[in-house]
């Protein structure tokens, strides 16, 4: 007793069949094509779904022009604006708008105008969008924030740096004096690694590298020469694999892992996104765009104010929030220190730290020296009701939900909290 529609009127192959069974729903077809069946489906408590099905038809065109662009390794510069390029200009069933106008740039553009971004206008009398692309100034976005990056943990003066600052003597409670070794050891780490890319340093013992073997040629036997040619191409293999981790680090990338010379990949990857993440305008509400740094900061501004900070409609008064003794119990049952670490490791270590710079990887590195008072303070703060400030401090990230943004809702808030905070949590 099943029911079936097809698109075989529409196409010799009618690549698509939905079948139903009526005694539990029904199924009403609005629209058929030879790439797509539309209808409403009607649920026995009177529940309506409207559904797609779609069979996207092959193109050898396509494929061969996807192909080219892989070949010639170009991508879509980041654009706003409207997203279907051209129009028909029919009404109704015979209304057909397609992406057609696309802007390329090469690995070449993206290193030079990486801030460049393309806008599709309005089509006016036309029936493509005229588009333009800008190529202003990359804005000041101030001081970066401190991140703890991976490759330091290799440096002969790290653990050094880690085990001088847990060895000082400061007064508070086991959590107040974790938070309070990390912002010591923060400072001392960036007075460090004054300069935490290692390329300048690659760049510098390359051509140390051939200044000794440009000698190397008149005096092939100076054994001096030689150690030192043997010393610097060693040295440059460290720093290789140090500027490795930093871009994959940059780069966000966590399915690939070291050792494969992957830092032409990772610097690619970095540079795209930077620039699929930069935001260098928006659209108001009003349909206007801002198009400097102070308007699209107050247009973000605005937006999330009129949701957050703003009294609820319903609130509940009159209600006491207590938590007993027992409740306590119920909720730290006293887990055994390897259960605490285990906290630790169950977290992605490379995932963005938060406010405090420390990512999981840090803290797995640097386990046997900071471990105990780690755990020690993970039992404080169960046993105390208080909670250090900065501790749940985070970073507000805005994240493209798609290539194409336009207003400020086409942005996703992602809230970067400290790894601590995640582990108590």
């Amino acid at each position: 007793n099943w029911e079936f529609t097809t698109n075989h009127a529409l196409s010799e192959q009618g690549r698509i069949w939905v079948v139903w069974d009526p005694s539990i729903l029904n199924f009403e077809v609005a629209h058929t094509t030879e790439q797509v069946v539309h209808g409403k489906v009607v649920l026995g408590n009177g529940t309506a779904v409207h559904l797609s099905f779609i069979y996207g038809l092959f193109s050898k065109a396509i494929s061969e022009f996807n192909e080219c662009l892989n070949a010639i390794e170009v991508d879509d510069i980041r654009s706003v604006g409207r997203f279907f390029t051209w129009s028909n200009k029919r009404e109704g069933n015979a209304a057909v708008n397609k992406k057609l106008d696309r802007v390329l740039g090469n690995w070449g553009w993206h290193k030079v105008f990486n801030h460049s971004c393309a806008h599709f206008h309005n089509p006016g009398v036309s029936d493509h969008s005229p588009v333009s692309v800008a190529l202003s100034d990359l804005w000041c976005s101030g001081s970066k924030p401190f991140k703890f990056l991976n490759y330091w943990a290799g440096d002969g003066r790290f653990l050094g740096l880690v085990k001088s600052v847990w060895g000082k003597r400061l007064v508070g409670n086991p959590l107040e004096v974790v938070i309070s070794k990390l912002r010591i050891l923060k400072r001392e780490l960036k007075f460090t690694f004054k300069k935490p890319d290692p390329n300048p340093k690659k760049e510098a013992i390359r051509a140390e590298i051939e200044v000794i073997q440009s000698k190397l040629l008149s005096n092939p036997s100076d054994l001096g020469l030689l150690r030192q040619e043997k010393l610097l191409i060693s040295t440059l293999g460290k720093v290789k694999d140090e500027e490795e981790s930093f871009l994959k680090q940059k780069s966000r990338i966590t399915w690939l892992k070291l050792g494969d010379s992957n830092s032409k990949f990772f610097h690619r990857s970095v540079t795209s996104l930077h620039h699929r993440n930069h935001i260098d305008r928006l659209q108001k509400p009003d349909g206007s765009w801002a198009c400097t740094q102070t308007e699209v900061e107050q247009v973000a501004v605005d937006h999330f104010r009129g949701f957050l900070g703003v009294q609820a409609p319903h609130a509940v008064s009159n209600l006491t929030l207590r938590s007993y003794r027992r409740h306590k119990k119920f909720c730290w049952a006293g887990e055994t220190d390897e259960e605490i670490r285990d906290a630790f490791w169950a977290l992605h270590p490379e995932k963005a730290p938060g406010s405090d710079g420390f990512n999981g990887f840090f803290f797995r590195s640097v386990w046997g020296i900071v471990g105990k008072e780690l755990i020690a303070a993970c039992r404080f703060f169960f046993d105390h009701p208080y909670m250090p400030k900065g501790l749940n401090a985070t970073i507000i990230s805005l994240v493209p939900k798609q290539k194409s943004t336009n207003c400020i809702n086409d942005y996703r808030p992602i809230a970067c909290c400290n790894f601590l905070y995640k582990v108590l949590s």
